[in-house]
Protein backbone atom coordinates (compact mmCIF):
# COMPACT_ATOMS: atom_id res chain seq x y z
CA UNK A 1 0.00 0.00 0.00
CA UNK A 2 2.74 2.36 1.18
CA UNK A 3 4.98 1.50 -1.54
CA UNK A 4 1.83 2.23 -4.41
CA UNK A 5 1.08 5.66 -2.53
CA UNK A 6 4.96 6.46 -2.70
CA UNK A 7 5.19 6.04 -6.62
CA UNK A 8 1.97 7.46 -7.21
CA UNK A 9 3.22 10.63 -5.21
CA UNK A 10 6.56 10.16 -6.25
CA UNK A 11 5.04 10.72 -10.01
CA UNK A 12 3.09 13.97 -8.56
CA UNK A 13 6.47 15.26 -8.17
CA UNK A 14 8.09 14.72 -11.32
CA UNK A 15 5.01 16.45 -12.81
CA UNK A 16 5.65 19.30 -11.31
CA UNK A 17 8.84 21.14 -13.27
CA UNK A 18 9.99 23.07 -9.95
CA UNK A 19 9.94 19.75 -7.55
CA UNK A 20 11.59 17.67 -10.42
CA UNK A 21 13.94 20.54 -10.85
CA UNK A 22 15.29 20.53 -7.13
CA UNK A 23 15.89 16.56 -7.18
CA UNK A 24 12.69 15.86 -4.76
CA UNK A 25 13.24 12.56 -3.43
CA UNK A 26 10.40 10.93 -1.37
CA UNK A 27 11.12 8.03 0.67
CA UNK A 28 8.26 7.62 2.77
CA UNK A 29 4.48 8.67 3.06
CA UNK A 30 1.02 7.93 4.76
CA UNK A 31 -1.52 9.77 6.09
CA UNK A 32 -0.51 13.44 6.77
CA UNK A 33 3.45 12.50 6.59
CA UNK A 34 5.22 12.76 4.28
CA UNK A 35 9.56 12.06 4.38
CA UNK A 36 11.65 13.10 1.16
CA UNK A 37 15.52 13.76 0.47
CA UNK A 38 17.53 16.74 -1.90
CA UNK A 39 20.93 15.87 -3.33
CA UNK A 40 23.53 19.06 -3.01
CA UNK A 41 24.25 20.13 -5.59
CA UNK A 42 26.01 23.15 -7.19
CA UNK A 43 23.13 24.50 -8.87
CA UNK A 44 20.88 24.60 -5.63
CA UNK A 45 23.94 26.42 -3.97
CA UNK A 46 24.46 30.53 -3.29
CA UNK A 47 27.70 32.39 -3.38
CA UNK A 48 29.04 30.37 0.20
CA UNK A 49 28.44 26.99 -1.15
CA UNK A 50 25.64 26.19 1.14
CA UNK A 51 22.33 25.31 -0.10
CA UNK A 52 20.32 28.24 -1.34
CA UNK A 53 17.60 29.44 1.55
CA UNK A 54 15.35 29.87 -1.83
CA UNK A 55 15.87 26.35 -2.30
CA UNK A 56 15.68 25.19 1.43
CA UNK A 57 12.16 27.04 1.12
CA UNK A 58 10.82 25.57 -2.06
CA UNK A 59 11.48 21.93 -0.81
CA UNK A 60 9.68 22.59 2.48
CA UNK A 61 6.84 24.23 0.59
CA UNK A 62 6.59 21.44 -1.63
CA UNK A 63 6.58 18.55 1.03
CA UNK A 64 4.15 20.33 3.29
CA UNK A 65 1.53 20.24 0.29
CA UNK A 66 2.19 16.93 -0.20
CA UNK A 67 2.17 15.99 3.63
CA UNK A 68 -1.61 17.91 3.49
CA UNK A 69 -2.52 16.48 0.36
CA UNK A 70 -2.90 12.81 1.83
CA UNK A 71 -5.44 13.99 4.06
CA UNK A 72 -7.78 14.03 0.56
CA UNK A 73 -7.94 17.74 -0.76
CA UNK A 74 -6.04 19.54 -3.35
CA UNK A 75 -4.44 22.28 -1.62
CA UNK A 76 -2.89 25.80 -2.31
CA UNK A 77 -0.45 27.44 0.17
CA UNK A 78 -2.06 30.45 1.89
CA UNK A 79 0.65 30.95 4.41
CA UNK A 80 4.55 30.16 5.16
CA UNK A 81 7.55 30.72 7.46
CA UNK A 82 10.60 29.12 7.68
CA UNK A 83 13.17 29.27 10.59
CA UNK A 84 16.75 29.63 8.87
CA UNK A 85 18.92 27.55 12.35
CA UNK A 86 22.27 26.51 10.57
CA UNK A 87 24.06 26.58 6.79
CA UNK A 88 23.22 23.62 4.71
CA UNK A 89 26.76 22.83 4.21
CA UNK A 90 28.84 19.99 4.43
CA UNK A 91 26.00 17.71 3.90
CA UNK A 92 25.52 15.25 0.40
CA UNK A 93 21.69 15.29 1.21
CA UNK A 94 19.01 17.51 2.94
CA UNK A 95 16.31 15.52 4.67
CA UNK A 96 12.65 16.96 4.90
CA UNK A 97 10.00 15.38 7.15
CA UNK A 98 6.42 17.46 7.05
CA UNK A 99 3.60 16.31 8.84
CA UNK A 100 0.05 17.86 9.13
CA UNK A 101 -0.71 18.75 12.61
CA UNK A 102 -4.06 20.10 11.65
CA UNK A 103 -6.39 18.65 8.99
CA UNK A 104 -10.01 21.15 8.88
CA UNK A 105 -12.84 20.89 7.01
CA UNK A 106 -11.10 24.26 5.00
CA UNK A 107 -7.86 24.33 5.91
CA UNK A 108 -4.25 21.68 6.92
CA UNK A 109 -1.30 23.48 9.29
CA UNK A 110 2.15 21.49 8.27
CA UNK A 111 4.88 21.66 10.32
CA UNK A 112 8.16 20.72 8.98
CA UNK A 113 11.85 19.69 9.66
CA UNK A 114 15.46 19.83 7.49
CA UNK A 115 17.93 18.11 8.52
CA UNK A 116 21.27 17.07 6.84
CA UNK A 117 22.96 13.78 6.76
CA UNK A 118 24.36 14.28 10.40
CA UNK A 119 20.96 14.69 11.56
CA UNK A 120 21.23 18.31 12.46
CA UNK A 121 18.46 20.49 12.42
CA UNK A 122 18.73 23.02 9.45
CA UNK A 123 15.49 24.77 9.61
CA UNK A 124 11.81 24.51 11.08
CA UNK A 125 8.75 25.68 9.44
CA UNK A 126 5.21 26.27 9.45
CA UNK A 127 3.26 26.44 6.12
CA UNK A 128 -0.97 26.41 5.98
CA UNK A 129 -2.97 25.20 3.06
CA UNK A 130 -6.72 26.11 1.47
CA UNK A 131 -8.50 22.87 0.40
CA UNK A 132 -9.44 22.66 -2.41
CA UNK A 133 -11.31 19.92 -4.73
CA UNK A 134 -11.23 16.32 -3.35
CA UNK A 135 -7.94 14.72 -4.22
CA UNK A 136 -7.88 11.28 -5.97
CA UNK A 137 -4.68 10.18 -4.42
CA UNK A 138 -5.87 10.47 -0.54
CA UNK A 139 -4.70 7.70 1.57
CA UNK A 140 -7.27 4.83 2.45
CA UNK A 141 -7.19 3.93 6.18
CA UNK A 142 -7.92 0.33 6.34
CA UNK A 143 -7.90 -1.77 9.74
Amino acid sequence: MEQDLLEKYQNVVENNPFAAAIGLEILKIREGYAYARVRKRKKLENIYGDIHGGCLYAVADNMAGIAASTCGHYVTTVNGSIQYLKAGRNTEYIFCEAEVIKSGRTISVVSVRIRDDQNRLLNTAEFTFFHLKKRELSVEITE
